[in-house]
């Protein structure tokens, strides 16, 4: 698209966020209050839906449920919502599936009843294909990820779209503990739909903290249309000690856009009028952890694992933009290491962690960090040549077989990216 009609498009949005939602406490709007507090009331009538789940939880123990709903037939535009859980609760997340009927087996062939709660302990992403993020809390005490949008712009369901929800809590006391969690969806007439919103969700794997260390996390996505952004909000766990986002423009000075240095109950940044990440501009999330574990620590779901994870919704819907992919559809996600090692030591390093981990672990994402940062690009083609051909130009290689001959295979598949690695200078 040119300058021109991104100007036109820029005005538009501009005169839609100076009408933003009116801070009402009725029934059918969203609260100003924050989640967790006191659970919800359903909305009014006609007015939108509650998802709910209940269940107790054994002293001492971790807990991740899910259930799945149905939305009504005739489909939902959604224009904001609230959450509410009771203490221990770590998030409570909605996210969209591709299904159109309730599953009567999850993806790993189980049969299962799944209108009713039901284990998750792999994560909701494990037991269920699913789209993206809808909304939730991932934090008690705040207003959920999809708070309140600005009139006329809201998220649309189709018809007979399947959801699931998705709790996470942890019981420290020594007494069950029944907990309750609720999110309310509030509605729109479609005709009242100007402009379809999404929700961002930058979700960096590629992290490890050493035993008894220090680490930092860095991931990059580019913006590829204009954007307004409604609010933000990290996730971290419990190694997390600091998070900052940042806009990094084409050109100009970067700009923090979001910064905490709580993982417990990191604050939600709710921009009044939406925040403009323009066209051709980057978005960098970074993580810092101090760990005092004897262990190293990787990605995962558990309270035992680490995450780095910048949420948010905005609009217009921009599937590439909240899904950190390219125009081809493929992971265009930067990782920016923090050492010294050069393209040619670090293509030497991803190969021997390949084989010693057999895979993608520990020790392949310490060669991405210990990479001079000027380098990322390059390293990060090869970290996703190395997960393309994995799935398959490798995959009777890599599957089972062994490792010195997978990583043969992808040094075959992936010369092109890993010689650029090699050439990349660094000061």
């Amino acid at each position: 698209m040119n300058d021109g009609g991104n100007r036109l498009k820029s005005i538009k949005y501009i005169v839609l966020i100076a009408a933003l939602l009116a801070p009402g406490c009725a029934p059918d709007e969203p609260s100003t209050g924050s989640a967790g507090n006191s659970l919800l009331d359903p909305p009014a009538e006609g007015s939108g839906l509650q998802y709910r789940m209940t269940s107790t939880i054994a002293p001492g123990s971790e807990s991740y449920g899910c259930r799945l709903f149905q939305v009504p037939p005739e489909g939902l535009v959604i224009r904001g919502q609230d959450v509410a859980f009771g203490p221990g609760g770590h998030h409570v997340l909605l996210y969209r599936t591709p299904y159109r009927a309730i599953p009567s087996h999850d993806e790993q062939g189980i049969t299962l009843d799944a209108l009713t709660e039901h284990d998750c302990s792999q994560g909701a992403t494990a037991r269920w294909k699913v789209d993206a993020v809808l909304g939730g809390s991932e934090s008690f005490g705040s207003v959920g990820l999809l708070h309140r949008l600005p009139d006329g712009v809201g998220v649309v369901l189709e018809p007979n779209a399947v959801l699931v929800m998705s709790t996470h809590y942890l019981n420290t006391t020594t007494a069950p503990l029944a907990v309750d969690a609720r999110i309310n969806v509030y509605t729109m007439p479609r005709e009242e739909l100007r402009i379809e919103a999404g929700l961002l969700y930058m979700d960096n794997h590629a992290l490890r903290v050493p035993p008894f260390g220090k680490a930092s996390a860095r991931m990059r996505c580019p913006v590829p249309e204009d954007v307004h952004v409604v609010s933000l909000q990290s996730h971290m766990h419990a190694r997390g000690v600091s998070f900052e986002a940042t806009l990094l423009p084409r050109s100009g000075t970067p700009t923090s856009i979001y910064s905490t240095t709580s993982w417990q109950e990191p604050p939600v940044r709710e921009l009044d009028p939406p925040l403009l990440f323009p066209r051709g501009s980057t978005i960098e999330v970074r993580c810092d952890y101090q760990s005092t574990e004897a262990r190293p620590i990787t990605y995962g779901l558990s309270s035992s694992d680490e995450m780095c994870q910048l949420i948010g919704p905005y609009f217009p819907k921009n599937a590439r933009f909240e899904r950190c992919e390219d125009e081809r559809g493929a992971s265009a996600a930067t990782w920016v290491g923090s050492g010294k090692a050069s393209g040619a030591e670090t293509v030497a390093c991803l190969g021997e962690a390949m084989t010693r981990e057999k895979g993608f672990g520990y020790a392949y994402y310490d060669c991405v960090h210990a990479a001079c940062s000027t380098i990322a690009s390059e390293v990060s083609a090869v970290v996703h040549c190395h997960a393309a051909k994995r799935a398959t130009d490798c995959a009777n290689r890599c599957q089972g077989g062994d490792a010195g001959d997978c990583v043969s295979c992808l040094a075959q598949a992936c010369a092109a990216e890993e010689q650029a690695a090699r050439n990349a200078t660094s000061p």
